[in-house]
């Protein structure tokens, strides 16, 4: 009776204990590109430039803006007045943003900018202009899928 029980447990619940990390990752991929459309949404809506800061090292994401007097700073949420930022692994189980490449080739831990017309484009830590992307952003989810930003469109892509 052990041995049909186990058999049943083994064909049936194994299998979909895999079918969660899949909706995990995917979940994740999703808030990623989220957050990106997001961030071009109030950079083209404020006519001010605004990032996502993607950190590799706890897989987080925070929007940030260039103010009037030309410092970054963290984009409070209009509705709880919070930092607009999320942590994937907190929220997703064994998930984790494991590689980005930035539109200047620079590769860890960075900030994706979007201008008023939602060009992607590099800046310096302080938030001095540098220069607009010329290739490709990839930021890659622990799934193996990789989210991609078009330069000079700002076109979204997931690549498998």
């Amino acid at each position: 009776m052990v041995v049909v029980i186990m058999g049943i447990i083994s064909t049936t619940v194994l299998p979909a204990m895999g079918n969660v990390r899949a909706m995990r990752e995917g979940a994740a991929r999703d808030d990623l590109m989220r957050f990106i459309e997001v961030t071009k949404g109030r950079a083209v809506a404020s006519g001010m430039p605004h990032g996502l800061q993607i950190n590799l090292s706890d897989s987080s994401l925070t929007i940030v803006r260039i103010t009037d007097a030309g410092t970054v700073e963290v984009e409070p949420d209009p509705l709880t007045n919070r930092d607009r930022a999320i942590n994937l692994s907190s929220l997703y189980s064994g998930v984790t943003l494991t590689d980005m490449i930035n539109g200047n080739g620079a590769g860890g831990s960075g900030t994706i900018w979007f201008d008023y017309e939602s060009n992607p484009h590099t800046r310096s830590s302080s938030g001095v202009f540098l220069s607009l992307n010329s290739s490709i952003v990839t930021v890659a989810v622990s799934s193996g899928e990789f989210v991609v930003v078009h330069p000079y469109s700002g076109v979204l892509e997931v690549q498998y």
